[in-house]
């Protein structure tokens, strides 16, 4: 069993009745056991912000060339 927090480095735990009594470090909420993941490791999409700029600028463009046309 450990006895440090492996994500915060505490050594305060209490047993979490919602997860079966399993122990959780009080400072962090992390299960006791549970290793830290690194921020690599994680599947995150990049979002393409740029794109919806683009596609944005190009409705407004729209816009503005059916108002003059119909002026």
């Amino acid at each position: 069993m450990t006895n440090r927090c492996s994500r915060c480095g505490s050594t305060s735990f209490r047993a979490d009745r919602s997860l079966g009594g399993r122990l959780v470090c009080s400072h962090c909420g992390t299960p006791a056991g549970q290793h830290v993941r690194s921020a690599r490791r994680t599947s995150v999409v990049p979002r393409r912000k740029g794109v919806r700029v683009w596609v944005i600028l190009a409705l407004m463009a729209l816009v503005l060339v059916l108002v003059v046309q119909s002026l």
